[in-house]
């Protein structure tokens, strides 16, 4: 029977603080900009450390379809079908020709796959590394070739809300999270409360900075901000934010509520919005109730996730290769 690897406490609890920060920040409330700075950013460099190259295309391929392509289709129709049905209830217009739903979904258009579009640009992203030779200096042009793509669509005015363009803001954060993979044990065995303390001060005044000077991060319309610099600067800075509390967090208290959570992601990610969108039609909301409402929404789908791991595993992006 094959030994079932250990859990990362901390990296539970980064996913489940990412995850908080998406949510929180689609209710765009005061100060969503500071959370736009580093939500998304942050999994992508999660992505890119947890990443290990398939073996062969063929598992590379089956793995992109059946963990990633097929949830991103199955979130992106329920989504739609919300959509309608609100529509028809409240006696207004829905106008949806699906055949150039699923024509615009195969493309990459991020209108009709909502937050799902960060799953399909990650399908593009593990295609581009399965090409790649697993080399440093490799990453690093890579790096450098898709920050300047992005930093020439942005002098260029051009905004396109599609996954495909998108990667080229993504994969770099990604591939941070690729360079950060050899520091694995050193994230494991940090235990200095000083020199914790002291990263988030740093981080935490570097997101503001960012937020206060780099203006709004659209990454769905593969946009950075004012500066490429402080796009990545923020997004690194978020990330490390994340991980210290994480690590402190994790010492308090862990439980298999966590797990359940951590293991939601792509589920809890591609269909929150549903929650949020009819939430945000609340009057007179200020940031503290939009709080609590992102954390009801993250424990509402904890006995989602539980029903979905026993029976619809696949759902997760946890269907096994036979």
């Amino acid at each position: 029977m094959a030994i079932q690897q250990a859990r990362i406490v901390w990296l539970d609890w980064m996913k489940v603080l990412a995850i908080l920060s998406i949510i929180w920040g689609h209710f765009f409330s005061a100060g969503y900009e500071y959370l736009y700075v580093f939500s998304v950013q942050t999994f992508c460099v999660i992505s890119g450390f947890l990443y290990k190259k398939s073996p062969d295309w063929k598992t590379c391929l089956q793995k992109c379809f059946w963990q990633l392509f097929v949830p991103t289709l199955i979130f992106s129709i329920i989504m739609q079908m919300e959509a309608y049905l609100r529509c028809v209830a409240m006696g207004m217009s829905y106008d949806v020709s699906w055949p150039w739903f699923f024509q615009w979904l195969l493309l990459g258009h991020r209108w009709c796959m909502g937050p799902c579009w960060y799953f399909y640009s990650l399908i593009v992203m593990r295609l581009i590394m399965q090409m790649m030779p697993e080399r440093k200096w490799v990453h690093a042009l890579l790096f450098v070739a898709l920050s300047a793509g992005a930093i020439a669509l942005h002098h260029q005015g051009i905004e396109v809300s599609n996954a495909n363009v998108n990667v080229l803001v993504c994969m770099p954060m990604f591939l941070i999270g690729v360079f950060l993979k050899p520091l694995k044990s050193v994230a494991n065995n940090l235990r200095n409360h000083a020199i914790e303390t002291a990263l988030v001060v740093v981080a935490v005044a570097l997101i503001y900075l960012c937020g206060r000077y780099n203006g709004e991060v659209w990454m769905y319309l593969c946009g950075f901000g004012h500066y490429y610099g402080l796009y990545i600067v923020g997004g690194v800075a978020g990330t490390l934010m994340l991980y210290v509390l994480s690590l402190w967090l994790g010492r308090l208290w862990h439980s298999d509520m966590m797990t359940t959570l951590a293991k939601g992601s792509i589920l809890i990610i591609g269909l929150h919005i549903i929650w949020v969108r009819r939430l945000a039609e609340l009057p007179d909301r200020f940031w503290g109730e939009d709080l609590l409402l992102s954390l009801s929404i993250l424990l509402l789908f904890i006995p989602i996730v539980q029903l979905c791991e026993q029976y619809f595993s696949w759902l997760l992006g946890m269907y096994k290769m036979k």
